[in-house]
């Protein structure tokens, strides 16, 4: 068990070594999923989100709170505590981590804003189960007639936040609404033209597999609201419940 800890780790440690060598950006999420964001060198970006549902015998409440730090405008590091609430989940956890993004073709092509993304995260599970290692990479691009990102890629989580280890698939779609806010005008268009239409998509029965289909607010101040409502993949939807999160760059 310690030399699987001591391996787990060491090639944690090794990736952010290589990572802050290199040429790459930080990120964030688009809900859940990673995105191609970032934060900026020396600036926090805090993100809370609560998970619920009430109306049934399958009520809940679970909280997400992220935690980045830009250590340059090419490195981002994350703490993030996942699946803090009631009732209580075996896959609550605590995990540093890293995330980057990386520009390609960005002279050829800048409107299609391609980007490669990578990152990882430690999760130390606080129901006993020890310590596990989430990895992700993925490709992002932006279509250039409507400005509408897609990102996908493949992602392997383990059992300590994800119920079970698993190999999946991660994409995430999102739809601005500037020209839409350009169009409606004055001060309802102003916060219209801050909004994006979003969804994500964890593929698989684990813990984080679901469909997000929700709505983005972030305006030029750094703060972020959004709104969505969680479709698990899971037999029965008894998971399904209301996402709401709240953040702000600082």
């Amino acid at each position: 068990m310690r030399s699987d800890i001591r391996f787990i780790i060491g090639q944690f440690a090794a990736f952010i070594l290589l990572i802050v060598a290199s040429p790459v950006m930080a990120q964030q999420t688009i809900i859940n999923a990673p995105s191609v964001d970032q934060t900026k060198q020396g600036r926090f970006f805090f993100l809370h989100e609560s998970q619920l549902r009430s109306w049934d015998d399958n009520s809940y409440w679970l909280t997400t709170n992220f935690l980045t730090y830009g250590v340059t405008d090419r490195f981002e590091l994350a703490l993030t505590t996942y699946n803090i609430g009631s009732p209580t989940k075996p896959n609550q956890a605590i995990a540093p981590g890293w995330k980057t993004a990386q520009p390609v073709w960005s002279r050829r092509l800048p409107e299609w804003e391609i980007k490669l993304g990578a990152g990882q995260m430690m999760p130390i599970n606080l129901q006993g189960q020890g310590v596990g290692l989430w990895s992700f990479g993925q490709v992002s691009f932006r279509l250039p007639p409507t400005g509408t990102r897609l990102t996908g890629g493949v992602s392997h989580g383990p059992n300590q936040l994800f119920g079970r280890d698993t190999t999946h698939f991660v994409g995430s779609i999102e739809q601005p609404l500037d020209g839409l806010g350009a169009r409606i005008g004055g001060a309802l268009g102003d916060v219209v033209g801050d909004m994006a239409i979003v969804g994500e998509w964890f593929a698989g029965k684990h813990e984080f597999g679901d469909f997000v289909p929700g709505l983005n607010w972030h305006n030029d101040d750094g703060w972020v609201v959004i709104m969505g409502y969680k479709f698990s993949n899971k037999p029965g939807r008894k998971d399904d419940g209301i996402i709401f999160e709240i953040g702000k760059t600082f």
